[in-house]
């Protein structure tokens, strides 16, 4: 899914006037990061100019305007780090990761079909329920630039299992609640800790397997969250019952406990030599804050507007405007006044890595229109049970797995990726423009049919 994209995307091949044989050494060397206990070290006279301990810019400062000869100087070849030849340690550390991928998507999308058991065993109210599946989605947005910005100081283990633990504390707290605030309060640690997961999964991705390889593993990662994402409402489902709604969240518990103890003891890399003292003086304390609460306050006033405030009314439009100047603010302090951006300005010079983030937050707000609010259609209008809706689902998501691998491979394959983009976009569009047709009296086949092109395009 268009969830995992490569990161460091300053790195992209757009910036570099290179020879096809210079990419094929480049695609063959690994990101440098925290590290890969073997990676070739960053020469000297690249920290003599610096204040920032941040290796993962060395690539995209290096090879701003770089030539050939740069690329051969820095010794980029086959040689320059280690083969790729996964052992057992590799594959438990992403069989780990792959598990956190499959428990983050299952929790996002289980819950979505459960809601009106849930609401009214608890008592809530319809708002309430609303934002038992916003808090989690709001706080996985906003927390997800601090977890990798923040790794490369504290290093990506460390803030994995914190993430975990955030993750672990929220299912717990959502599964024992016994009215609304508390389910909200689980919702939203479950977010703060699934941000986490989602942000590292990839880095980790990125420091461990080479960009030529990449794409198989992130095809395999892709299709664990898909079969999470198609699985969660039938799961959901089944378990929307006044006696049985806990088990949603007590499913989760022990994947999270192994995928912990994986991540803890398989997880091997080297982080940076300083103080803690020293790093927490470094870290973008001040930018973490600005992005957060920007981006927060953006958010909410758009979820309530139209649902519990006109568009108009003072309660959005105040905090969506200084939202956005919050972000201005943001993105001023992250250019001249911190040392350790959260946010680097320097992967925004980049029209090609603009369009891929444009088309990721396209996608994500696509895929989880359709994961949350048609299992409400097809409850509230078409009067279907939990589990009904959840299958109903299907098409729109069992689709995504296999699609998800068969992109990976190929892509890795190929070696090109916009047959991929310009094909799934397409059976997008298609597929939701025939949504919009779809009124009560739509056959459920054609709803299925239009859902199943729609899945096609997403999971490509």
């Amino acid at each position: 899914m268009n969830r995992f994209s490569v990161l460091n995307p300053s790195v992209h091949f757009s910036h570099f006037s290179l020879s096809p044989a210079d990419r094929q050494r480049l695609a063959n060397t690994y990101t440098p990061g925290e590290g890969f206990p073997d990676l070739p070290s960053i020469p000297s006279a690249y920290h003599s100019n610096r204040t920032s301990v941040y290796a993962t810019d060395f690539i995209a400062e290096q090879y701003r305007g770089s030539t050939t000869s740069t690329v051969r100087r820095l010794e980029l070849d086959k040689t320059a780090g280690p083969a790729f030849e996964p052992n057992l340690q590799f594959y438990l550390a992403f069989s780990a990761l792959a598990a956190l991928s499959l428990v983050v998507a299952l929790d996002g999308t289980s819950i979505s079909v459960a809601l009106p058991v849930i609401t009214q065993k608890l008592n809530g109210t319809a708002i309430e329920a609303f934002w038992s599946g916003t808090s989690f989605l709001l706080a996985s947005t906003v927390f997800q630039p601090v977890y990798a910005s923040f790794s490369h100081l504290f290093g990506r283990k460390n803030l994995m299992l914190v993430a975990v633990k955030f993750f672990l504390i929220g299912t717990i707290t959502a599964g024992v609640s016994s009215n609304m605030m508390l389910m909200l309060v689980g919702r939203t640690l479950q977010g703060v800790g699934g941000s986490g997961i989602i942000s590292l999964t990839n880095v980790l991705i990125t420091d461990l397997i080479p960009l030529r390889h990449r794409g198989n593993w992130v095809g395999i990662l892709g299709a664990t969250w898909a079969v999470g994402s198609v699985t969660g409402p039938v799961v959901g489902g089944s378990l929307a019952h006044p006696k049985s709604w806990r088990w949603i969240f007590y499913l989760n518990l022990p994947f999270i406990a192994v995928a912990f103890f994986m991540v803890f003891f398989f997880i091997r890399l080297r982080g940076i030599k300083l103080r803690f003292l020293e790093k927490v003086k470094r870290a973008d304390w001040g930018g973490a804050t600005l992005f957060v609460g920007s981006m927060t306050a953006i958010l909410i006033p758009l979820s309530w507007a139209g649902v519990q405030y006109d568009w108009s009314s003072w309660r959005v439009t105040v905090p969506l405007g200084a939202g956005v100047i919050g972000l201005i603010l943001t993105g001023f302090f992250e250019r001249f006044l911190t040392k350790e951006p959260v946010i680097k300005t320097i992967v925004f010079r980049n029209r090609t890595t603009n369009i891929a983030y444009l088309n990721t937050a396209l996608h994500g707000m696509t895929l989880w229109v359709l994961l949350y609010y048609q299992p409400l259609y097809f409850e509230g209008v078409r009067g279907y049970s939990p589990v009904i809706s959840g299958v109903a689902l299907f098409p729109a998501t069992f689709t995504v797995a296999p699609l998800a691998i068969v992109t990976g491979l190929s892509i890795s394959k190929m070696g090109k990726f916009r047959f991929a983009v310009w094909g799934g976009w397409g059976m997008t569009l298609v597929g939701v423009a025939f949504l919009i047709a779809i009124d009560v009296d739509t056959q459920l086949t054609q709803v299925l049919l239009t859902d199943l092109i729609a899945g096609i395009g997403l999971g490509a």
